[in-house]
């Protein structure tokens, strides 16, 4: 896999939904330019600390071209860190492998993104 980007995302919000929650987020990400995130996390276990997620991102690129993109993968929470390993499809043809780590007291996340 070639890496294609290392960035840093805000989040910009936790919104509580039965079974889990979802995670907005927003930040400049290599050649993606803007991004804009979310990612619906649902808890598999009863200690609510790991499950599967599903989410869509947009980018607008320095050259005004817009993508979408649908995501799906994993994630796990370990304290106040949770990790996302995301499989990632987007609308120009790409497909990429991403792994996010947020710090939920921060509201930060960063975000290492591979070409599959």
């Amino acid at each position: 896999m070639d890496l294609i980007a290392e960035s840093e995302m805000s989040v910009t919000s936790v919104i509580p939904m039965e079974g889990g929650s979802t995670l907005v987020s927003e930040g400049n990400v290599g050649k993606y330019g803007k991004v804009f995130s979310s990612h619906n996390l649902y808890s598999n276990s009863a200690v609510k600390n790991a499950g599967h997620f599903d989410g869509e991102a947009r980018a607008l690129m320095e050259d005004g071209t817009a993508v979408g993109a649908s995501l799906q993968g994993v994630w796990k929470r370990d304290g106040t860190k949770i990790t996302i390993n995301s499989l990632d499809d987007a609308s120009n043809g790409d497909q990429n492998y991403a792994v996010i780590e947020i710090d939920m007291i921060e509201m930060k996340s960063n975000v290492t993104v591979y070409a599959i």
